[in-house]
C-alpha cells in the first residue's frame, strides 16, 4: 500500500504524491487538488463548532466532536470516499489529505487518520516546520 499523508493546505507544494485531496467544507480552487467534501465534517457539526465551541479550550468540547465525527465516518457518503482512498492506496497511488488546520491535534484529519490506521492503512502526518513525515507523532 502507498502511504496516505495528512497535512495542512499550506504544505501542498512541499508534498510529493500522486493525488491531493482537499477534505474541507469549502472548496479552495487550486490546480492539482481534488475537493472531497465527503470527508469534511458535516454542516451540522461544523455549525455547532462555530456557534458553541470556537474559542473554547479544546478539552471542553473535543471528546464530543470526536464522537460525532466518528459517527459521521460510518455514513454511506463518508465510507464511499474512504473506500476510494483505501483502493487508491492499495493500488500504489499515494494520496495526501489537506485541510485548513495548521496542526493535526483537534482536527478532523487526525480522526480520519486514526480511522484509516485502525483498518491497517499506512497514514503519516506531514510536519511543515520540520519538512518530514511522522507516523503517529501527533497523538
Amino acid at each position: 500500500m502507498s502511504p496516505i499523508i495528512t497535512a495542512p493546505l499550506s504544505a501542498v507544494r512541499r508534498i510529493q504524491c500522486d493525488e491531493r485531496w482537499l477534505i474541507t467544507r469549502v472548496e479552495a480552487r487550486a490546480e492539482g487538488i481534488r475537493w472531497v467534501p465527503e470527508l469534511a465534517p458535516s454542516q451540522r457539526l461544523y455549525s455547532r463548532y462555530m456557534e458553541e465551541w470556537k474559542g473554547l479550550a479544546s478539552e471542553r468540547y473535543w471528546d464530543i466532536y470526536v464522537d460525532i465525527f466518528n459517527e459521521e465516518l460510518k455514513t454511506k457518503e463518508k465510507l464511499g470516499a474512504l473506500r476510494k482512498l483505501w483502493t487508491l492506496s492499495s493500488e500504489g497511488v499515494s494520496v495526501a489529505l489537506f485541510c485548513y488546520c495548521l496542526k493535526p491535534t483537534h482536527c478532523h484529519r487526525s480522526l480520519i487518520a486514526d480511522f484509516l490506521r485502525s483498518h491497517g492503512a499506512p497514514v503519516m502526518e506531514y510536519v511543515p516546520q520540520q519538512g518530514v513525515l511522522f507516523d503517529d507523532s501527533f497523538h
